[in-house]
């Protein structure tokens, strides 16, 4: 929930484009001084291995997919490009991956396939990367101003059409082997969703929300997160407004039986729903150390405090809320307690990162989960440096693997 550091996360994202892919596969050993992964880019855990990308700034960007081999610490760069990856998926020993081309000078996004035994490349597709299942990759095409789902196994070259969308068609996430979408209709208003269940070869309209513009949004609005819980589904629609761009979502429960719709907050900051299966946790746009959780048995909604001090962070991830604070000086700790809580089963130093800290910097630090794994990415700002304005520039940032007890595994940059 570290909210600063996600908007500056976006704004970086919007900033890095692409050029053409030169296929390699070399044992790192150190990375280039100009090497970042940042958090925005892909990435993904598989069977003790971390897939991410690593952007090697130069007069023309280098983007690597690399494996690290939790275990070991081994690092081996897979392949290089020098357009952006946009996402990453692996089925059977083979990593798919949506790539940012140019084919004379117009911009498009295509798919490729690259054997994780092999290193050997080819091209899935023009589109984007949406789930894979056991049988089939799903994937979108911008066709004729307009955006078309298709369906296509994996030893076959003949897609089937699931559905064509007007340019919001937009998806949301993969739950329990069943995808869901999201489209904006701006004659009408409405705001639908939309899923497909397994076998299926056409989507089935969930639900409709009306939804009124007033000229603030940056963006149409879509439906940001989904989650199944006890059986109910919430979702949580909005918009992107203001110049700086901030998330204005309302949160909805769609009840699995008798399909009534309860709104549960308005006017949220945050796209993601945070939820440890019995409560949702969130915060108003107004709220800063007063925050809220919604019980999803009882539906009743309570809040709890906590202080945020100096350059400390907290990260939401289920039963379990990690605090990340930097000393200024030698370390970057991690403390964790009970979500919803007022630091309750406060465990302080959970994690204690070794980070040596320059006064001419401001340093924070992430929570994220892969698989398993503890991801801990530690971000060094220099937030002086004119040049690059109020985003600041980005010094250096530094990735930490750690396991569920705290022990600190591998680290990466």
């Amino acid at each position: 929930m570290n909210v600063k550091l996600k908007r500056l996360i976006k704004l970086f994202a919007a900033s890095f484009l692409i050029i053409i892919l030169l296929p390699s596969s070399t044992l790192i050993t150190s990375a280039a001084s100009d090497a970042k992964v940042y958090g925005y880019s892909p990435m993904l855990e598989d069977k003790g291995n971390i897939y991410y990308i690593q952007t090697v700034k130069g007069d023309d960007n280098t983007y690597n997919i690399v494996r690290l081999e939790i275990a070991t610490g081994n690092k081996t760069k897979l392949m290089s490009t020098k357009n952006d990856i946009l996402n990453m998926m692996i089925h059977n020993k083979t990593l798919y991956y949506t790539s940012y081309d140019y084919d004379q000078n117009v911009g498009i996004n295509r798919i490729y396939s690259l054997s994780l035994d092999s290193k050997d490349k080819k091209t899935v597709s023009n589109g984007s990367l949406i789930a894979l299942d056991d049988n089939n990759i799903y994937y979108t095409d911008t066709k004729d101003k307009g955006i078309k789902l298709y369906k296509r196994e994996y030893n076959s070259k003949k897609a089937v059409l699931i559905h064509t969308g007007n340019t919001t068609f937009n998806f949301i996430k993969k739950l329990d082997d069943s995808l869901y979408f999201t489209q904006f209709n701006e004659t009408s208003s409405k705001l639908t969703t939309y899923v497909l269940m397994p076998k299926q070869t056409k989507l089935t309209v969930l639900t409709t929300d009306k939804v009124t513009l007033d000229g603030s949004e940056q963006t149409y609005p879509m439906v940001s997160d989904i989650s199944k819980i006890n059986g109910d589904i919430y979702y949580q629609y909005g918009t992107f407004e203001g110049s700086g761009y901030y998330w204005y979502g309302t949160l909805i429960k769609l009840d699995s039986s008798s399909k009534k719709k309860t709104v549960i907050v308005e006017q949220t900051y945050e796209e993601k729903i945070y939820n440890n299966g019995s409560s949702i946790f969130f915060n108003y746009i107004d709220s800063s150390e007063k925050h809220f959780k919604y019980n999803t048995k009882t539906g009743k909604t309570s809040t709890y405090e906590y202080k945020v001090n100096g350059s400390e962070s907290f990260d939401i991830i289920g039963d379990k809320t990690y605090s990340t604070k930097a000393d200024g000086k030698a370390f970057i700790t991690v403390s964790r307690f009970t979500s919803g809580t007022n630091k309750t089963n406060l465990e302080k130093s959970f994690i204690k990162l070794s980070v040596k800290q320059s006064k001419k910097y401001d340093y924070s630090a992430d929570v994220i989960k892969y698989g398993d794994y503890l991801l801990i990415p530690v971000t060094c700002m220099d937030y002086n440096d004119t040049s690059y304005g109020w985003r600041g520039k980005c010094i250096s940032i530094k990735w930490f693997v750690a396991d569920s007890d705290g022990k600190v595994l591998a680290q990466f940059q």
